[in-house]
C-alpha cells in the first residue's frame, strides 16, 4: 500500500505501530493500521426491538440501534478512545456508528459522566461519538439534558445483576423532555443498566420514546 505523504511524516515522526498486527499505524486511526480498521465489520442488521437483557429493558428503551459486535478491533480501538485517551480514534469510531440507519429521533444526548469522572478522564466517550453522529445524521444534541449525579463504581468492574443496583437514581433530567423522541447515545450496551436507568429517568420526565444508540454491543 502506498502511503500518503501525511501518513509517511506520521511514521517518521511517531513510529507507532499496530496493536493489533505490528504493522505501521494510519495517522488517520493511529495507532491502528488502515488493514486492521478497515477489516472492522458492522451488524448484517443494526436495529433491534427485543434482546436478552435483565429487568425492564425493553419497558423504557423503545429500540436498540448497534454499529457492531464488542470484540476484536473495535473492542480495542473503544479501549484505546475510553482508557487510553486517543480522541481521535473517538472520532473515527464515532464516523463508523454515523454509518448506521439513524431511528426517528428529534434530539441526541450522550450518557452522561459524573463531573469527577470527567476531569479525570478529561472527555466524555459517548459524548465524543453522539458529536459525530449529531454531524452526520444532522440531528441537534443537547450535553446538558441529561447528567450523572451519583458517582458510583465503574460499571465494568461488577457482575451483571451489581449493575442495576450500581446505576439506580444515578441520573437526572435537567430540562423539559416531555413529547420528545430522544436518541441515548453510549458506546457498549452489555447489560443494558445504565442505557436503562437513563431511559427510565427521561420517560419518568415524559420522553415519548428512548431510541438507544451504541457502537458496539456484546454478544
Amino acid at each position: 500500500m502506498k502511503l500518503s505523504l501525511r501518513s509517511f511524516l506520521y511514521n517518521v515522526v511517531f513510529h507507532e505501530t499496530c496493536p493489533i498486527c505490528n504493522r505501521n499505524s494510519y495517522w488517520k486511526v493511529a495507532p491502528f493500521c488502515s488493514i486492521c480498521w478497515n477489516a472492522i465489520e458492522p451488524f448484517s442488521s443494526n436495529r433491534i426491538f427485543a434482546g436478552q437483557f435483565y429487568g425492564d429493558f425493553w419497558k423504557y428503551i423503545d429500540s436498540l440501534s448497534s454499529f457492531g459486535a464488542y470484540d476484536g478491533v473495535i473492542k480495542e480501538a473503544i479501549h484505546c478512545f475510553k482508557y487510553g485517551g486517543v480522541k481521535r480514534v473517538g472520532k473515527e469510531l464515532g464516523r463508523l456508528l454515523g454509518s448506521i440507519m439513524p431511528p426517528e429521533i428529534d434530539i441526541l444526548i450522550p450518557v452522561p459522566l459524573h463531573i469527577k469522572k470527567l476531569r479525570t478522564r478529561e472527555f466524555n466517550q459517548s459524548a465524543v461519538l453522539a458529536k459525530e453522529l449529531s454531524k452526520t445524521w444532522k440531528i441537534s444534541l443537547s450535553l446538558t439534558m441529561l447528567v450523572k449525579i451519583k458517582d458510583n463504581i465503574e460499571q465494568a468492574s461488577l457482575e451483571a445483576t451489581d449493575r442495576y443496583i450500581n446505576v439506580k437514581n444515578a441520573y437526572a433530567v435537567t430540562n423539559p423532555v416531555k413529547g420528545i423522541k430522544v436518541g441515548l447515545v453510549d458506546d457498549v450496551v452489555t447489560t443494558g443498566a445504565t442505557l436503562m436507568e437513563c431511559a427510565k429517568v427521561l420517560k419518568k420526565e415524559g420522553a415519548k420514546e428512548i431510541h438507544a444508540i451504541t457502537l458496539a454491543r456484546t454478544i
